[in-house]
């Protein structure tokens, strides 16, 4: 007897998608809790604190499978919500199966005098089954440990190297302003090893080899949305993908710095250059090279990389951003060159706000699809405030999913 996916006609494509079925299906995880989630064809992997779903989006809303063990696992979804921060399950290929990736860590209670230890792993799970293919467990730097809040995630996979980042705290009891510092890996997927690990930097942003990430002093803390160094000493670096060394450092002394990606290697990076007076400078920095985007004049610089700018790659050739200043704004992933604007100085528009983006469609939150080389309107759709689209349907931020339908 053939089970409902089985007996489910073949989901038909449309790249991009520009209508959707009527009224959705509202997927079972819960809307307060907070999620990371990844479309793939027809699944939705769902990241929350204690569980990794997946979803058929053209099923009943119930999930297809679900991994919750071991008892107490914390993946940080919770704590990198807190701030700002997301890195939703990353889908591998390997050995003809289809992964999808996950990082979590686990308290274990001490037993007589031995202490209590967090420890951190990362799971490869089966797409299509749900079932665990294995579990790679990586060692806290010396002399530190995996906090309560380590926030473990994988930023990134590039030819077989995942690279995982992890919160640490040192272990010594002497220190002021409860300190944290980070630890990222790179695990060979094949042989299930850690390759290299560097102690005291994080990694942000993973593109064409490198790790752009930074680099942390011995007493540094983690704020609501950044890092900070009292005294100085944090570093814009970016690392080798395959080994862990320096391609580039940045030249300047910070005392705060906080790194967002933009998609397609680009990021936006704000620094903290004087403590006290809390002088700050904003970039918008190729995570390749640690320098301005080719074709980027300053100018442009100036107006991408800013607090309060979001930004969706729609993972073909365009960055599109919306402002707090009531703009948008689309970028060629490419040549870095500005290809339009919406802004209030244009009397016979209204600036709408940016949802989401796939393979050449805008959607905003005016129901209106947006050409995402012109910028120009190029239709109208209704499936609600999708945030994640992709050439089988789209996903609205309440959790309730829409096949495409044209």
């Amino acid at each position: 007897m053939r089970d409902e996916a089985s007996a489910a006609p073949a989901a038909k494509a449309y790249d991009p998608p520009r209508k959707f079925t009527g009224g959705g299906v509202r997927l079972s995880a819960t809307e307060a809790e907070h999620t990371e989630t990844t479309l793939w064809k027809t699944k939705a992997f769902v990241l929350t604190e204690t569980s990794l779903s997946a979803y058929d989006t053209r099923g009943s809303g119930g999930p297809a499978w679900s991994v919750r063990k071991p008892a107490g696992m914390s993946t940080g979804v919770d704590e990198r919500a807190r701030v700002w921060e997301s890195t939703q399950p990353s889908v591998v290929t390997q050995g003809g199966r289809t992964l999808v990736l996950f990082a979590y860590q686990k308290y274990t209670e001490g037993t007589g005098t031995a202490k209590g230890r967090s420890t951190v792993s990362l799971r490869a799970v089966d797409a299509d089954s749900g079932t665990v293919a294995w579990t790679v467990s990586v060692p806290a730097p010396k002399g530190m440990s995996f906090n309560s809040d380590s926030s473990p995630s994988v930023v990134g996979v590039e030819d077989g190297i995942a690279v995982l980042t992890a919160r640490t705290t040192p272990d010594f009891d002497d220190v002021y302003d409860d300190p944290r510092s980070m630890v990222t890996y790179g695990i060979d997927l094949a042989a299930r090893h850690v390759d290299w690990r560097e102690s005291g930097f994080g990694a942000r942003v993973v593109a064409d080899g490198v790790i752009a990430g930074e680099q942390l002093p011995r007493q540094a803390e983690i704020g609501d949305v950044n890092w900070t160094a009292p005294d100085g000493g944090m570093r814009l670096v970016g690392r080798s993908v395959s080994d862990g060394t320096v391609r580039w450092k940045d030249s300047r002394n910070l005392f705060g710095l906080k790194i967002e990606s933009m998609g397609a290697g680009l990021m936006s990076v704000e620094m903290v250059l004087e403590f006290k007076e809390n002088r700050q400078t904003y970039a918008l920095l190729d995570a390749t090279t640690g320098r301005r985007p080719a074709g980027m004049t300053e100018a442009g610089e100036r107006d991408f990389a800013y607090e309060g700018r979001s930004c969706v790659y729609d993972e073909r050739s365009v960055i599109v951003c919306g402002s707090a200043d009531h703009s948008l704004t689309a970028l060629d992933s490419r040549t870095h060159t500005v290809l339009w604007e919406i802004n209030e100085d244009d009397p016979s528009r209204d600036v709408p706000s940016l949802i989401a983006a796939w393979h050449g469609a805008v959607y905003v939150d005016a129901g209106v699809i947006l050409d995402a080389r012109t910028g120009k309107d190029d239709g109208t759709f209704s499936a609600g405030y999708l945030t994640h689209v992709n050439e089988y349907g789209g996903l609205d931020m309440d959790l309730t999913v829409y096949e495409a339908a044209g």
